[in-house]
């Protein structure tokens, strides 16, 4: 058995347990249910009034039209697809809820169907003092808005263009345990992958306040893995938001291509103490008679095991390794990673840059603009957006959004051979 899942087997459940009898901290259900995870900060309160059960059904329907561009000159391919969310909410008495998020998929120009519960988990509690989370849920894990290393927990990271439909949820059980207003411990005991209960993950974090900065200590690990400890933080100095985070392990647990006599292998790199980290600040600036008008935010991502370039861009044939060998006994780098599932987008290199701007009330009221860019700074390539995004009272939107993908070709942005990407889109949430 590991440490961390040591730890939370035999304290941090106790701890629940202690934090009741000692008389703790009470707090209420809408406190704890006002933001999908919980980072709660509120302070002791007494017992809630008697309450009802609720039972709500919500959702949103997104339709789209998307032309991909083809950097070849070929004509471009016409995606038209509808996605389609449903969320069960159930909140029953002494804090208990149920919570369930199934998403549809329509493809018109294949007609086929998918249907994915990307969220389904039960909240319950001791004493109103320890809460748990068990099922499929979407974690609160890391700050920065597109790269979080310190999240290892999540089954799916952030993307840089923003996804249509929901996040997938990673299964297991979580622990949150309150301190008052300025300290919170988590847990999250993850069961997703694991064949038995050796192969489960386990993470802690503790977060506290420190004057007007809020920040937290994390720790990661799982069997066959080196344990992962990380830090992050969310402060701000005069107008300028502030929010960073770092992660370390003794050695690298992702693995990578290795060349050897014209054959390809994958390998862990013996690169001691690597240090991943994530810097995003973030201003608002006035303009016209409203305050944050415009936003503005960069963030800035560090990998020393990354590639220093793109293997796409390698077109020589290799002779392939292990079980990809099996089905594809040869082929390009590019070819091997892919085929091995260890490409992440925006997690190739070693050191990327990332643009955010959001301009609201753009001509009307109810009409955003939006520009963003991204950059591999090893390999040159990157990609930049433009939108329009707009929203009225009624809960229905639409959207304009134009990708364009930049540098050499076979890099991590062009290797796909799309030059870019317009997209349309019309929402309604109910």
């Amino acid at each position: 058995m590991s440490t961390l899942r040591a730890l939370l087997l035999t304290a941090l459940l106790p701890a629940a347990a202690a934090a009741q009898a000692a008389g703790g901290f009470s707090v209420s259900e809408d406190d704890l249910f006002s933001t999908p995870d919980l980072p709660l900060l509120a302070a002791a309160s007494e017992p809630a009034a008697e309450e009802k059960k609720t039972v709500g059904l919500s959702g949103d329907l997104v339709t789209v039209i998307q032309d991909v561009v083809s950097s070849t000159g070929a004509p471009g391919r016409l995606d038209t697809y509808a996605v389609a969310n449903f969320a069960l909410d159930a909140r029953l008495q002494r804090g208990y809820k149920a919570y369930a998020n199934m998403e549809t998929t329509h493809y018109s120009s294949t007609g086929e169907t998918d249907f994915l519960l990307r969220e389904a988990f039960i909240d319950f509690n001791l004493a109103r003092r320890a809460w748990f989370r068990a099922g499929k849920q979407v974690l609160q894990w890391g700050r920065c808005a597109l790269w979080n290393p310190t999240d290892l927990v999540n089954v799916e990271k952030t993307p840089f263009i923003r996804k249509i439909g929901a996040r997938e949820g990673a299964s297991g059980l979580k622990l949150h345990i309150p301190y008052g207003t300025r300290y919170n411990l988590y847990a999250f005991l993850d069961t997703g992958t694991a064949a038995d209960d050796r192969d489960a993950a386990a993470a802690v974090k503790f977060e506290f306040l420190a004057g007007r900065t809020e920040m937290a200590f994390s720790a990661w690990n799982r069997r066959g893995s080196y344990p992962v400890l990380g830090y992050d933080l969310s402060s701000r100095l005069g107008g300028l938001d502030i929010k960073g985070e770092v992660s370390a392990s003794r050695r690298d647990n992702a693995y990578y291509i290795r060349e050897d006599a014209g054959a390809l292998s994958l390998y862990r790199k013996d690169r001691e103490w690597p240090v991943r980290a994530a810097l995003n600040l973030a201003r608002g600036f006035r303009v016209g008679d409203f305050n944050d008008r415009l936003t503005v935010a960069a963030e800035l991502f560090y990998n020393p095991n990354g590639y220093a370039s793109a293997p796409f861009r390698d077109s020589a044939a290799y002779t392939f390794t292990g079980p990809l060998a099996l089905v594809a006994p040869a082929g390009t780098k590019g070819a091997y990673l892919l085929g091995n599932g260890l490409y992440e987008p925006n997690q190739l290199g070693r050191r990327y840059a990332a643009l955010f701007t959001t301009f609201t009330r753009f001509l009307v009221t109810d009409l955003a603009l939006t520009g963003n860019y991204i950059r591999n700074l090893d390999d040159r390539s990157g990609a930049v957006t433009a939108g329009l995004t707009y929203t009225d009272i009624n809960d229905f939107s639409a959207g304009f959004l134009a990708t364009l993908f930049t540098g050499p070709a076979r890099s991590e942005y062009t290797y796909a051979g799309v030059r870019g990407l317009v997209q349309l889109t019309a929402s309604v949430s109910f």
